[in-house]
């Protein structure tokens, strides 16, 4: 006699129709989603229904058979492993993705081989236009009409390196705007995720598995592992004594130990870039108790690299202007464990840089301001809340409310890409950036391709105004001076009255001083060049600095001498001048770069023309054509390019070209060239490896019509078995209850 009853039989059957049932809803389910995105395959999970224990009155005959079938829940068919692996992925190709399209919206401005004549680029075409206006010239010396076309060349040059330049800034400019546009998907893609785990948590406490959700939330974790690469974990959280329900986990991977943390179960954090943030301090480390989080805003924010700013140690202090008294820290606490005593010397000059831990000291800056040069593009997570802006407690039932920064590597995706293509400088970068970003020198962005662009304008300019100017040490011969040879002087109308010649010069602070132009203002300049152009003995940062400001001076007192001095009869045929300016409207030749680098205004007007010599001959200058032979030699000249030359605090100090102005211009294209190839590979390595996991995603997760309709095949026939075992119980029953005698 068998442990289930007679009737019993009856539940088994009933069971098995339920269950086949409920299977083929299941089926019928997955069919109807095969085209829903981020679907995820459900199957019916089925257990034997089995009693435990002994009938009363059973023997060692009995059969012990269960009492049929039951449908425990729904579940879902994933692999966790192929989600990760996806994911990390995921992140491969959007930083990839983004960047190539990046580089492909630079080559358009950039990449202009076979645009200009004879498959030359157009600014590569205008410099062979302007070496063959030069040639031109020379033979034909003293034709206003030979200048004239050289002049024309050079000025659609300059408009040239304006375009570009403008461009650029456009280019940087809509970035940007992208830049916050994907920050803000990504803030919501965090609150939708937080909002749907808030779901789910709570039809878990109702034992509700809510599959739907949870497909929802993937869909959401995927995308998001495209901006950034994120870690995924799953862990219980304890409602009460009795119940515990699944908690999502989602980190910024990489980003130490603890991670940063995005979502956790209802909290979320959301990711903030403000225009203006704090100044940070490189040197920082938050495993130091010592340590000061940011710059403050009474230091010397342009020295770089920061160093220990502030000591205990007498002989490390700064000392006032008497030499002796130690300047002391104003922040100081003698309670306070991280406090130290003086502020630490940086340099000779006593230039200083403090730090602090106090927001309200903290050294503003621009970080994501439009058009400005000083964005660092810093971004933060905001603490975790929940949807109703509940901060998340720890362990201690404290409120967590810190802010965590971003530092320059933590990110990767296409946010980091993007991030990146607007910062990085590459050869440009200068020391405080390396201390970010130790790899900065050999990343490059827009701002790389840019201040390529600046040191070549600057460079043509530079030397084009030097060799259409008079060498510094024949300036004495040049314009007459005093008695007593030591000023310079202007030759009034009547001939005896001498003026002494000044110039004005306007100081770092915006203070105005008066220089007077003299024979040891440039002699000062010709020792400062020397020294420069030695290579066995370089001259140090704070060295070169003052040596080019004394050039500088030189320069700007030769132009007030062009304009009010008065030659001498030996170079009376001198008209030479700048030739490029920092604005068409003056004649200032610092600070030129590709965005303003313009015609000079005096040779414009013709006050200016190409001086044809440099050899001083009070006979006849009808035929001398020396100089212009030198401008046409300099197109063909290669010149050294340094990451100095632009940035003065450049952390690579190695030469990064050496060629003519053309060569230069085809390199920045072959650089970008080898970029574009070199992220073109790695995008479509990565997008190989994605898709073949996505493949075998969708072979487990994935709803197929053939598995489906086995299966509906299956548990039809199924269906169909226990129903004819319930009819088969009835006839049995009928028979034995009504058929007995």
């Amino acid at each position: 006699m068998a442990v289930i009853g007679t009737f019993g039989s009856f539940t088994a059957a009933r069971l098995g129709i339920y269950a086949s049932q409920a299977t083929l809803n299941v089926t019928g389910n997955n069919i109807a989603n095969i085209n829903t995105k981020g679907y995820t395959r459900q199957r019916m999970d089925l257990v034997s229904l089995h009693s435990a224990g002994s009938a009363r009155y059973h023997n060692s005959f009995n059969l012990d058979i269960g009492y049929g079938v039951l449908t425990e829940s729904v579940s879902q068919l994933r692999d966790p492993f192929l989600d990760i692996r996806y994911r990390d992925e995921a992140a491969n190709v959007g930083a990839y993705e983004e960047k190539l399209k990046l580089l492909q919206q630079l080559s358009h401005t950039l990449d202009e081989v076979g645009d200009g004549e004879q498959d030359f680029g157009i600014l590569e075409a205008q410099f062979n236009n302007f070496l063959a206006e030069l040639q031109n010239y020379n033979g034909k010396i003293g034709s206003m009409e030979y200048d004239t076309t050289v002049r024309s060349s050079a000025e659609v040059i300059t408009q040239l390196f304006n375009s570009y330049a403008e461009q650029f800034q456009k280019l940087e400019n809509s970035q940007l705007k992208n830049l916050k546009g994907d920050v803000e998907t990504v803030n919501t893609l965090l609150t939708r995720i937080r909002d749907l785990s808030a779901e789910i948590r709570e039809a878990g406490i109702h034992n509700d598995k809510a599959l739907e959700l949870r497909d929802a939330r993937n869909v959401c974790i995927d995308e998001l592992s495209e901006y950034m690469k994120i870690d995924v974990s799953y862990d219980l959280e304890k409602i009460d004594e009795f119940k515990s329900v699944e908690r999502i986990n989602i980190s910024i991977a990489d980003s130490g130990n603890p991670p940063i943390k995005l979502i956790q179960g209802i909290y979320g954090a959301q990711i903030t870039m403000p225009e203006k943030t704090l100044a940070r301090n490189p040197g920082y480390d938050p495993k130091d108790i010592t340590g000061m989080k940011y710059i403050s805003r009474e230091s010397n924010y342009n020295v770089n690299p920061p160093q220990i700013f502030y000591t205990d140690i007498a002989r490390e202090a700064y000392r006032e202007a008497d030499g002796k008294t130690l300047r002391e820290n104003p922040l100081y606490s003698p309670t306070a464990i991280a406090g130290h005593k003086y502020v630490q010397a940086v340099d000779a000059d006593g230039k200083i840089i403090a730090t602090t831990d106090d927001p309200a000291l903290a050294l503003e800056v621009d970080n994501a301001v439009e058009g400005s040069e000083e964005n660092r593009l810093w971004m933060q997570v905001e603490p975790l809340v929940d949807y109703k802006g509940r901060y998340m407690r720890d362990q201690y039932h404290q409120e967590v409310k810190e802010t965590v920064d971003l530092n320059d590597t933590v990110l990767y995706g296409s946010l980091q890409s993007m991030r990146e293509f607007l910062t990085e400088e590459g050869e440009f970068a200068s020391q405080y950036d390396t201390q970010f970003d130790p790899n900065a020198t050999i990343k490059r962005g827009v701002k790389y391709y840019r201040k390529s662009l600046d040191a070549l304008a600057k460079r043509f300019a530079d030397l084009f105004n030097e060799a259409n100017q008079l060498d510094l040490d024949t300036v004495q011969d040049a314009y007459k001076m005093d008695a007593a040879g030591t000023n310079f002087v202007k030759v009034e109308a009547d001939g005896t009255t001498l003026t002494p010649l000044t110039f004005d010069k306007v100081k770092d602070d915006g203070t105005v001083t008066t220089v007077a132009i003299n024979k040891q203002l440039f002699d000062d300049a010709v020792q400062a060049k020397e020294k420069l152009a030695d290579t066995e003995n370089p001259p140090t940062d704070a060295e070169k600095k003052e040596l080019l400001e004394k050039i500088e001076d030189a320069y700007a007192a030769l132009d007030v001498l062009r304009q009010e001095g008065t030659l001498t009869e030996r170079w009376s045929f001198y008209n030479g001048g700048v030739m490029f300016s920092n604005s068409g409207k003056n004649d200032d030749p610092t600070g030129i770069n590709a965005a303003n680098i313009s015609i000079a205004n005096s040779w414009a007007n013709g006050e200016v023309r190409i001086l044809f010599s440099k050899k001083p001959d009070i006979l006849d200058h009808s035929s001398a054509d020396d100089n212009v032979a030198h401008m046409i030699n300099m197109m063909k000249s290669k010149y050294d390019y340094y990451g100095k030359d632009i940035v003065d605090d450049a952390a690579t100090t190695k030469r990064y070209f050496n060629g003519t102005f053309q060569e230069r211009l085809s390199d920045m294209n072959i650089i970008l060239a080898k970029e574009q190839q070199t992220t073109l590979t790695l995008y479509d390595s990565y997008t190989t490896k994605a898709l073949a996991l996505e493949n075998n995603r969708q072979s487990v997760s994935g709803v197929d019509l053939n598995d489906e309709a086995m299966s509906m095949m299956q548990y039809q026939k199924s269906y169909a078995a226990a129903c004819q075992l319930l009819t088969t119980l009835d006839s049995m029953l009928d028979k034995l209850i009504n058929g007995t005698i």
